[in-house]
């Protein structure tokens, strides 16, 4: 029996444990949704930050400190739904950074209190604006950043919560001149604080390229013939794809919610026409109202769209059917997965499906009948899904 149980390691600091997660076969719900393909999911939550974030989060702070963007006593800032967050706090706990991170309000109060027992500030802003807002959760990440660069040299912790604590009070009381006088303030850049911005940074899909990909091609043995991921920053889908296309014919099909402008960009709408569609949804980590500059949407063959109903859906039945606890933007995966196999009729094929996080981020949410039905959802999972069977 002791064979069958992942081989043991030892290891000199918990980074040294990201990656190298496991690939499950879904044979259950093979069998209940009457799948005739191979689903194989690509579970993200063995990382020790919980999600696939954690990959990036190691790639972008060696690769800032390699480029001299970062000294010793820096503080890392990021605008993030949380798992970017959760990996970026845990490699800078190890190499001796500070962190402040930014996050809309409908993220779960659960990711935030992971970044705080991490030593991270978290400030929280509005979802439903733009992302050119004085008071979005990416120009608050740049306001906090200015105010440590006007100091000209490292923050104490003290220091920095006092910063944190009136950014929070700025975004509370909606004093966006403020905001935007802060924003728009001519400042020297310093390496005393930094914001690896995951929506930009090269290294983002580098990352999945080396790792994630390699991993998934030696694990199937390069038997693979679709891959199915969630498109949010566009980081993971840009990178696994980039790598297994170099290999063979692998058709990449990305999942987007509902209120996202993926799916519509790739039909050919002009992004203007696209923002103007979109509307916030309540699945965490995919779909976007920007289009990320690391995203190749050429290397994507096929959207599939997916409504905040089906995701949780999914999700839970997931958990009830296989024993796999994982987040919203797992369950709208494999829920694309299964919709787009069963509308094109294929059959016999070998399917891979990035599972991105852990369903503990969100016991309060998605797996909260309550929530659930105040939110307007049903809560019957398996009548729900009926129309995929």
């Amino acid at each position: 029996m002791a064979g069958n149980y992942t081989k043991m390691g030892i290891y000199d600091n918990i980074t040294q444990t990201i990656g190298r997660t496991p690939l499950v076969r879904l044979k259950r719900i093979e069998s209940y949704f009457n799948v005739k393909n191979e689903l194989y999911a690509k579970v993200e939550f063995f990382n020790p930050g919980g999600s696939i974030k954690d990959r990036i989060a190691k790639y972008m702070i060696e690769g800032a400190k390699k480029e001299g963007k970062i000294a010793e006593g820096a503080v890392i800032i990021e605008p993030t739904s949380g798992n970017t967050g959760v990996g970026l706090a845990l490699v800078a706990a190890v190499e001796g950074y500070k962190t402040v991170f930014t996050m809309p309000t409908k993220m779960s109060p659960e990711k935030e209190l992971l970044l705080k027992a991490l030593g991270a500030f978290v400030i929280r802003t509005p979802t439903a604006v733009a992302p050119s807002d004085p008071n979005s959760y990416y120009k608050v990440a740049e306001v906090v950043r200015n105010l440590i660069w006007k100091k000209k040299k490292p923050v104490s912790r003290g220091e920095l919560k006092e910063i944190v604590d009136y950014v929070q009070r700025l975004v509370d009381e909606g004093r966006l001149e403020e905001l935007k006088a802060i924003l728009e303030e001519e400042v020297e850049e310093t390496p005393y604080a930094y914001i690896p911005n995951q929506y930009f940074n090269r290294y983002n899909p580098i990352a999945h390229y080396e790792t994630t990909a390699k991993e998934i091609w030696e694990q199937t043995g390069g038997d693979l013939d679709y891959l199915f991921a969630g498109i949010g920053t566009g980081g993971t889908i840009t990178g696994i794809g980039r790598y297994l296309k170099k290999k063979r014919d692998v058709k990449i099909v990305g999942v987007d919610p509902v209120g996202s402008i993926y799916h519509l960009i790739k039909k050919g709408m002009r992004l203007e026409e696209a923002l103007k569609k979109a509307h916030p949804y309540l699945v965490e980590g995919i779909g976007e109202d920007l289009l990320p500059e690391i995203v190749d949407l050429s290397l994507i063959d096929d959207i599939v769209v997916v409504n905040d109903q089906e995701a949780f859906a999914m999700t839970r039945l997931l958990a009830k059917r296989e024993g796999i606890l994982a987040g919203g933007s797992s369950g709208a995966a494999l829920y694309g997965a299964i919709k787009y196999l069963k509308e094109n009729g294929i059959e016999g094929k070998k399917v891979v499906i990035i599972f991105p996080d852990t369903g503990r981020n969100y016991l309060t949410k998605i797996f909260n009948d309550n929530w659930l039905l105040e939110n307007g959802f049903e809560i019957y999972d398996e009548k729900i899904l009926e129309g995929l069977r």
